[in-house]
C-alpha cells in the first residue's frame, strides 16, 4: 500500500509540477507562433493559487494571429542606429516584434501624417526581459525611438509569489517628418499568484500564472499655425493574465482587460494553437505556387489581393512570414530544410493553401 501511495504521489507530482522560469523559457529572434483569439465575457480569469488546475479546454477560436520575432539584422537605417550593434548597451536588443500596445487610433486621428508598422524591441537578460523602445513607420520611414525609461517586463528567475514592478517612459520627437511629439509613461505591477495545471485546446501544460497591472498615460504634442498644444489621450487601466510553460517561449493563454467604472471588462483573449484550416478543400480562393518542387525560390499567384503569406512546416510551426508588399520578387526559402510545406496566403480575412516540395 505504501508503495502505491508513494506511485500516486510521484504521478501527481510530476502533473503538477511547480516550475522556474528562467531566460532560457522566453522568445529570442527567429520565432514564430501562432495564436487563436476568442472573446468570452464570462470567462474565469479570477481563480487562481498554488497547485491549481485551470481548465479552458472549452475555448474555441473564432480567429488567428501569429507572432514573429525579427532578427535585428533586418531593421531600418535610423533604427539600427538605435538598437542594433553600435547601440549602448541597454539598448541593443534581442529582436523585434509588431505591436498594438500603441494607441494608434488616437495618435493618427490627430496627426496628417500616416503612421505605421509599430514595433516593440525586447532585450532578453539573464536576470530580466526588457522592452528598450519602439519603431514607428511616419509616411513610409522606420523612426526608432529608445524609451528614456527602460520598462522590464519579467524579472528573472520567476516563482510563485514573487512580484515586482517597474515604470518605463518613452519620448518621441518627429522632427523633421512633422511638428509633432508623443510621449507615453508606464507603471507596471506584476506578480506570480498561482502554479498547477493549464488545459487548453492546444494542450495541457505545468505553468505559472502571472498578473500584470498596467497603468498607463499617454499625450501628443501638436503645433498648428505657430501654437503648440498637448492633448492627452485617454488609456484605461489594463490588467493582463497569462499562464507560461518551460514548454515553449510565449505565453500558453494570455487574457487581457480593461477597467471601466470600476470593473474588469475582458477585451482580448488569446492562446497558442496550431494553424487551423490547413486544407486545401477549405480555399477560400485559388493560389497557385511555382515551381514544384522549389530549391531557393517560390512565387505565388493569387485570384485575390495578398496581404500576408506564411510558410508552414509539417508540424505545423510559421517558420516565415511576409506582407504582400514583400512578394513581389518571391519568397526566399533558401533557409528552409528538405521538406513539404504549406502556402497559407490571407486576403480579407480569408484564407487560402497550397504546399510545395523542397
Amino acid at each position: 500500500m505504501k508503495l502505491v501511495t508513494l506511485t500516486l504521489s510521484l504521478l501527481c507530482t510530476t502533473i503538477y509540477a511547480q516550475i522556474t522560469l528562467t531566460s532560457s523559457n522566453f522568445c529570442s529572434a527567429n520565432q514564430s507562433y501562432v495564436f487563436s483569439q476568442t472573446l468570452d465575457l464570462q470567462i474565469d480569469y479570477s481563480t487562481t493559487g498554488a497547485n491549481h488546475t485551470w481548465d479552458f479546454s472549452n475555448l474555441a477560436s473564432s480567429s488567428q494571429k501569429t507572432f514573429v520575432t525579427k532578427p535585428m539584422t533586418s531593421l531600418s537605417f535610423f533604427s539600427t542606429i538605435a538598437f542594433g550593434s553600435f547601440a549602448p548597451a541597454q539598448y541593443k536588443a534581442t529582436y523585434f516584434h509588431s505591436t498594438t500596445d500603441i494607441p494608434l487610433a488616437q495618435i493618427t486621428s490627430v496627426l496628417p501624417v500616416s503612421i505605421t508598422d509599430m514595433n516593440a524591441f525586447v532585450k532578453n537578460e539573464t536576470s530580466k526581459i526588457t522592452q528598450v523602445g519602439y519603431e514607428f513607420k511616419v509616411q513610409g520611414q522606420g523612426l526608432g525611438f529608445r524609451s528614456d525609461t527602460i520598462e522590464t517586463k519579467y524579472v528573472l528567475p520567476l516563482n510563485y509569489g514573487d512580484s515586482y514592478q517597474s515604470r518605463g517612459y518613452t519620448s518621441l520627437d518627429m522632427n523633421p517628418i512633422y511638428d509633432a511629439k508623443w510621449k507615453q509613461s508606464r507603471q507596471r505591477y506584476s506578480s506570480v499568484d498561482g502554479w498547477g495545471s493549464i488545459i487548453t485546446p492546444f494542450g495541457q501544460f505545468d505553468a505559472l500564472r502571472i498578473h500584470h497591472i498596467i497603468h498607463e498615460k499617454d499625450s501628443i504634442y501638436l503645433s498648428v499655425s505657430g501654437t503648440g498644444m498637448w492633448l492627452p489621450l485617454t488609456i484605461p487601466e489594463t490588467h493582463e493574465y497569462e499562464w507560461r510553460s518551460t514548454s515553449d517561449k510565449e505565453a500558453i493563454l494570455r487574457i487581457k482587460t480593461n477597467v471601466v467604472l470600476g470593473n474588469e471588462v475582458v477585451t482580448s483573449i488569446e492562446y497558442r494553437d496550431n494553424l487551423l484550416g490547413m486544407s486545401e478543400n477549405n480555399n477560400a480562393f485559388n493560389i497557385e505556387v511555382y515551381p514544384n518542387p522549389a530549391s531557393s525560390l517560390i512565387f505565388v499567384n493569387s485570384e485575390k489581393e495578398i496581404e500576408g503569406l506564411f510558410i508552414v512546416d509539417q508540424a505545423g510551426k510559421v517558420v516565415k512570414e511576409m506582407s504582400g508588399n514583400d512578394l513581389f520578387t518571391g519568397v526566399d526559402i533558401s533557409e528552409l530544410h528538405s521538406g513539404t510545406y504549406a502556402v497559407v496566403v490571407k486576403s480579407n480575412s480569408l484564407y487560402s493553401i497550397s504546399r510545395f516540395v523542397k
